[in-house]
């Protein structure tokens, strides 16, 4: 288990449970599957699997944990199809079609009878809180889906204290500082991924990828007052990531220096798989964001 994303969020008061409390929180709140009528169900899954019982995995101050979800899946196609035969049929019997608030009613109700055969989709979503650090940890590239998971945190806990990082032109700045010079700090160096914006109204875009920083082209859109606003880093030589200027990290990978470690290890038991894999990633991530927030400077 390796997250490939790490949306953040900052703990705003200090996390008042420790493992076993927050296992039987989240154990109390397990996901149940989609009943016949429902179109999505939520709720906390063992990141082991179905069959295990342990909701939170601890490794040093990371707290692993997971949100299952169910999802019935109606095709828009398959419902207007049914909708249609029923509305020609109508037609057909009375020599007119419904009007459009009937029409409306026909296709909620027609949704209704269709979900108990609708297929389920399901989906996961991993976190961890990085105790020492006072950060949640989201494994999404969405930051919907990120607050997703927080808002049912915040039912299952009754109080979840945490704040997102918003798009930051202080952040995107420094990073069109780094292509301008092409040169980072705090271990980064850059790689070849390169977004750049206007952050006003016109919201012009130019993407890049497997470029030289800074080619005239780049150059000339800077000077044009385009900011930098996702680029890919190589820090420290052990990961590859993207980093966005709301402190979003996506695409992560790590490089062969990490990889190699957990081949080193030669484990075969489930749960030392996932403990040590779990160890590793928190505490690489851990260092590039102590990286990170060296050079963005972490909110108080």
């Amino acid at each position: 288990m390796w997250f490939k994303n790490a949306r953040l969020f900052q703990l705003n008061e200090a996390f008042a449970l420790d493992a076993d409390g927050l296992n039987d929180a989240l154990k109390n709140e397990a996901l149940k599957s989609c009943a016949p009528q429902e179109l999505l169900s939520k709720g906390w899954v063992s990141p082991f699997g179905s069959e295990s019982e342990v909701y939170v995995w601890q490794s040093g101050d990371a707290l692993l944990f997971c949100l299952g979800m169910e999802e019935k899946i109606l095709p828009a196609a398959a419902v207007n199809h049914q909708l249609n035969q029923r509305l020609e049929s109508i037609k057909a019997e009375t020599g007119q079609k419904p009007g459009r608030k009937q029409q409306t009613d026909m296709k909620q109700q027609l949704m209704m009878e269709m979900l108990p055969q609708a297929f389920v989709k399901p989906r996961q979503v991993f976190a961890y809180l990085d105790l020492k650090l006072g950060m949640l940890v989201v494994d999404t590239a969405s930051q919907n889906a990120a607050e997703e998971l927080v808002n049912h945190m915040r039912h299952t806990l009754g109080s979840f204290k945490v704040s997102a990082f918003g798009p930051s032109s202080s952040v995107a700045q420094v990073m069109t500082h780094w292509v301008t010079h092409a040169k980072a700090d705090g271990g980064f160096e850059l790689d070849s991924e390169i977004v750049l914006e206007t952050l006003d109204e016109n919201k012009g875009v130019v993407r890049g990828r497997n470029i030289e920083h800074l080619d005239d082209q780049m150059q000339q859109h800077i000077d044009n007052g385009y900011l930098v606003t996702s680029l890919g880093l190589v820090f420290n030589d052990r990961m590859d990531l993207v980093l966005g200027h709301d402190l979003g990290v996506k695409k992560i990978k790590f490089t062969d220096l990490v990889m190699d470690q957990m081949e080193e290890t030669g484990l075969e038991d489930e749960f030392q798989i996932l403990d040590t894999k779990f160890t590793l990633f928190s505490l690489e991530i851990r260092a590039m964001l102590e990286a990170l927030f060296g050079v963005f400077k972490q909110p108080e």
